[in-house]
């Protein structure tokens, strides 16, 4: 869990990175500590749910787009108060959110 909450945060703002990283192999020592897993269990915990969380945002980013867009679209006070201020369009290349992904 702390690998892949660490990469999902990283990905959505990396400007988190300094603060997230070190909280999840904290909290990845912590469970070698406390003696509830052996520190290889730890490590590919942490690549694993890693790998799974990238692959998961690079492979939702698009659909998501897509829906907030067709939210704020609709200028229903409800979506955006969930969706958040924006234009409608949201392809431009300053309102993406996760670096790497091409907006559809």
């Amino acid at each position: 869990m702390a690998g892949a909450a660490a990469v999902a945060l990283v990905m959505a703002a990396r400007r988190l990175a300094p603060l997230v990283v070190p909280l999840a192999l904290l909290m990845a020592f912590s469970r070698v500590f406390v003696g509830v897993h052996y520190p290889h269990d730890v490590a590919l915990g942490l690549l694993l749910g890693g790998a799974v969380a990238a692959l998961l945002v690079l492979a939702l980013t698009g659909p998501a787009a897509l829906a907030v867009r067709a939210v704020r679209a609709g200028r229903i006070r409800a979506g955006v108060l969930l969706t958040g201020p924006g234009r409608a369009d949201t392809a431009s290349p300053e309102v993406r959110n996760v670096p790497g992904c091409r907006m559809p």
